[in-house]
């Protein structure tokens, strides 16, 4: 049931912006509540979604990168955690690799999540998991593969670090240590492609991430047989509030391990 009403939050807002000119989607409109520049193929899918979820009787919160927090009906919990576009950059320049992200949590914390969906767009492919039942890729179980060590995988990592030169020094390691590099703009995205094999390993070391970027690709991992850590190498957990920025390493036990060490290691650019 709660997949199904995930599935219906992601056709609402993928129906909505299938409708914005391309002219306008890059419109900047105001700051979300997230501190970004809300665009208006943002705005347009969070309305959608919360149309929807008005519709449907939806009764707890919504936790959302534009809107912030909105509660429905008397109700709290569950806590749905929504990003209605993922790679908004991506969107508005044409770019075919962005998504909505959505999960749905018992509390206030992102180890509370139980249900998740990752909608690829514009292709409509789906990545949903629930806590204990594994994850799925358009209906269709996955598992995370065993990675090849560090030398020969492919990684996604994100390398915005808008000049800090620490945190890309930190990087340079696992950049040189790996054997091919993306870089795509999409972290729920490139988070479900570590879960069903597309990438050996993400990481994301700038602390500039937000939950509802990586709520639901989380629970897809982690549902799928992998893990998900801070920089730290424990396991992700943060609270559910739009304010909180993290950064993370996603992959099998082995290869994080590898990563975090060559991260760990002084080197300068």
């Amino acid at each position: 049931m709660t997949l199904n009403l995930l599935a219906g939050v992601c056709r609402a807002i993928s129906d909505a912006i299938s409708t914005v000119p391309p002219s306008e989607a890059g419109r900047i409109l105001r700051k979300g509540a997230g501190g970004d520049s809300t665009k208006t193929i943002d705005l347009v899918a969070e309305e959608a979604a919360v149309k929807y979820l008005e519709a449907t009787g939806f009764q707890g919160t919504l936790v959302s990168e534009e809107l912030g927090t909105r509660q429905f009906g008397h109700e709290r919990f569950p806590v749905m955690i929504l990003d209605p576009v993922d790679g908004t950059t991506n969107a508005v320049r044409g770019l075919n690799f962005y998504s909505i992200s959505v999960a749905v949590s018992g509390g206030m914390r992102l180890s509370d999540c139980y249900a998740a969906m990752v909608m690829e767009l514009p292709t409509g492919r789906k990545f949903a998991a629930e806590l204990g039942k594994g994850a799925t890729m358009n209906g269709a179980r996955i598992t995370m593969p065993d990675p090849p060590l560090l030398k020969g995988s492919l990684i996604g990592v994100d390398l915005n670090v808008l000049g800090d030169t620490e945190k890309l020094e930190r990087i340079v390691p696992l950049i040189l240590g790996a054997k091919h590099i993306r870089n795509m703009g999409s972290a729920a995205l490139e988070l479900c492609l570590v879960a069903s094999g597309g990438l050996d390993l993400y990481a994301d070391n700038r602390g500039l991430l937000r939950v509802t970027d990586v709520a639901a690709a989380v629970l897809v991992i982690r549902e799928a047989g992998g893990l998900v850590l801070d920089m730290n190498g424990a396991p992700l957990d943060c609270p559910i509030d739009i304010s909180h920025r993290i950064s993370l390493i996603a992959g099998s036990k082995t290869i994080c391990d590898e990563a975090l060490a060559l991260m760990n290691t002084k080197i300068r650019v």
